[in-house]
């Protein structure tokens, strides 16, 4: 019956001397013995000359009780572990005459379980220094362990909360946040949410909540982890940035105030100049000769082209503030285009460039501003003679695509880098020259000239290759829209 059983047993009399055993314990040996019954049970199991202290089998032949104990030892220099049990076997007399000593190796399951231990305590040593803070939560939101940072963020004591609902973080006002936040977590398995939190004291703080849900083998939620991250020094830094951007949109208001009124009065003496300059060499108030003509020629050329970065500060201006005012009438522009080009003719001469206005009378006319097309016509003309060596072409097209009107002007000069194409309609950026050289300029016409096509229902863009030249393309609806009539 005893060799039918796996746990070692050895049946030991008064004096610890082993009566019988089962094969069990003679495989568990791993050793010869020469001689096993008879022999006291601690020379032949621990190898040692003394009692074993404490000793279970003494209890129970002191007692008449059953002990149930493990414990650790040294076997032939093998650290083993051992569950073991004492029955006493009474005689009629109620006296205990032997004790069945049982026990079971469990060194693997000791080993396993310790190795459990360490990494629960390696897991416990990260959630306490993870800098935030951390609790675990069954189905219902009770607190089952939160770590250090919990602790330090709400001021409860760990043992003080155990088995608490962690609805003591939250508000009486949250309560329905907090049944949604828990429907939502145990439905999707996360919840993620901005939200005011309470600490032991009753302070109020704003949190960052992060619920997330840590599924068994069957799929279901066994526990909930509740990640809160303390927002409260990040929120008073958003308000100490909302404050100083504030100040800085007073500052930038302050400064555009400025720099439109300033405009404004430069505008008005510059007009002067460019009307007076005309007027003298167009000869209407007397014969010039040929120094006096070159000589007005470049004061006209300069004042209008100052003229013309005033007019652009202004629009910027206008377009920032939303002040931008558009008088939208029928277009002609062909007619428009003749005048831009005439105006720029002695720019063309300067570099003796040939141009070529090739927009037919059967194109429609478009639904714009005359005054504000011109000025993005000549914008972007201006910017082809910048680019277009001496001896190029620039020339002028129009067609009709569907609704719209499609016009194109086409240079020969040096292109544009692919990684510029965006970038040119946008405040302040200039291109290189093909020479790496900056050929001056606000950057601020091409803004504009976005800006107004876009406000007229129209599209902006460039076509371009690096030495191949470049082909502005704008295009505006010819047929009257609500958006037109919202801008007369």
């Amino acid at each position: 019956m005893l060799d039918g059983i796996e746990e070692s047993i050895v049946v030991l009399d008064r004096d610890y001397r082993i009566v019988c055993y089962n094969n069990a314990f003679n495989g568990w040996l791993k050793r010869p013995k020469k001689k096993i019954i008879g022999e006291h049970c601690y020379t032949v199991i621990k190898d040692q000359p003394v009692r074993c202290s404490p000793c279970i089998v003494r209890e129970t032949f002191r007692t008449g009780q059953f002990f149930e104990t493990s414990h650790s030892h040294d076997l032939g220099g093998r650290k083993v572990h051992h569950e073991t049990n004492a029955y006493p076997i009474k005689d009629a007399n109620s006296e205990v005459k032997y004790v069945i000593y049982m026990f079971k190796d469990i060194t693997e399951r000791a080993m396993i379980e310790e190795k459990v231990r360490e990494l629960n305590k390696f897991k416990e040593k990260i959630l306490d220094n993870a800098g935030i803070a951390i609790n675990i939560l069954d189905e219902d939101g009770n607190i089952m362990n939160s770590n250090r940072g919990a602790g330090e963020l709400f001021g409860h004591a760990e043992e003080d909360i155990r088995g608490e609902p962690h609805s003591i973080f939250y508000r009486n006002e949250d309560k329905e946040l907090l049944a949604k936040a828990m429907h939502e977590v145990l439905e999707k398995g996360k919840f993620e949410s901005e939200v005011t939190l309470i600490k032991k004291n009753r302070t109020e703080f704003p949190a960052r909540l992060t619920l997330t849900t840590v599924e068994d083998d069957h799929e279901k939620p066994a526990a909930i982890i509740e990640i809160v991250d303390d927002l409260t020094q990040l929120k008073k830094a958003e308000r100490v940035i909302k404050q100083q951007l504030e100040q800085l949109k007073e500052l930038d208001t302050i400064k555009e105030e400025y720099f439109y009124s300033t405009s404004h009065e430069f505008k008005t003496p510059l007009t002067s100049i460019v009307g007076l300059t005309k007027m003298l060499l167009d000869e209407k108030v007397g014969k010039l000769n040929g120094q006096q003509k070159e000589a007005l020629n470049l004061v006209y050329c300069d004042s209008k082209r100052l003229r013309g970065a005033v007019q652009k500060i202004l629009d910027i201006a206008r377009m920032e503030s939303g002040k931008m005012i558009y008088h939208i009438d029928k277009v002609d522009l062909n007619s428009v285009m003749s005048e831009v080009l005439e105006t720029v003719g002695i720019l063309f001469e300067s570099k003796n460039l040939k141009v070529t206005n090739k927009i037919g009378g059967d194109i429609p006319h478009v639904i714009a501003d005359k005054e504000r097309i011109a000025l993005v016509i000549e914008n972007i003309i201006s910017n082809s003679i910048k680019f277009t060596p001496v001896g190029g072409r620039i020339d002028v097209t129009a067609s009709v695509e569907g609704d719209n009107v499609l016009v194109q002007i086409h240079d020969t000069g040096v292109g544009i880098p692919e990684e510029d194409k965006e970038k040119i309609f946008e405040k302040y950026y200039q291109v290189k020259s093909g020479m790496g050289e900056n050929v001056g300029g606000s950057g601020l016409g091409l803004v504009i000239c976005k800006k107004i096509v876009e406000d007229l229902g129209g599209k902006i863009w460039v076509e371009s290759k690096l030495s191949e030249g470049s082909t502005f393309n704008f295009r505006l609806p010819y047929k009257e829209s609500k958006q037109h009539i919202k801008k007369k």
